[in-house]
């Protein structure tokens, strides 16, 4: 049931992120971001490295919103994007939460028992 639930919250991340890199109801998958970044921590132990990572996903998705509301996002701001994504992921991993590459197309989750 746990393993569902992460997995929902890191598909639904995912997902969003690609949707903000796209431009593509940017502030929708903004607030999904949020949302499945708040659920995702409260399921697993505290980790300061996961919660820096995290906000730091957070500041970049809300950089690129504004930049697209004033009418341009850089490419540096997408560069930022996809580093936070990266080390979110990295921070995940670390905090003993598998990404399984699954055949349905998404990843499968398994929390690593510590």
């Amino acid at each position: 049931m746990l393993n569902e639930l992460l997995c929902n919250r890191i598909l639904g991340i995912d997902k969003a992120v690609i949707q903000v890199s796209q431009g593509r109801n940017a502030k929708e998958a903004a607030a999904t971001i949020r949302a499945n970044l708040i659920d995702l921590l409260s399921l697993l132990d505290r980790n300061p490295g996961l919660d820096a990572a995290a906000d730091d996903l957070q500041k970049s998705v809300h950089a690129i919103v504004e930049a697209g509301d004033r009418g341009g996002v850089e490419d540096r701001q997408m560069r930022l994007l996809t580093e936070a994504h990266a080390r979110y992921k990295d921070r995940l991993e670390a905090a003993g939460v598998e990404l399984i590459p699954e055949k349905s197309g998404g990843p499968g989750v398994r929390l690593r028992k510590a």
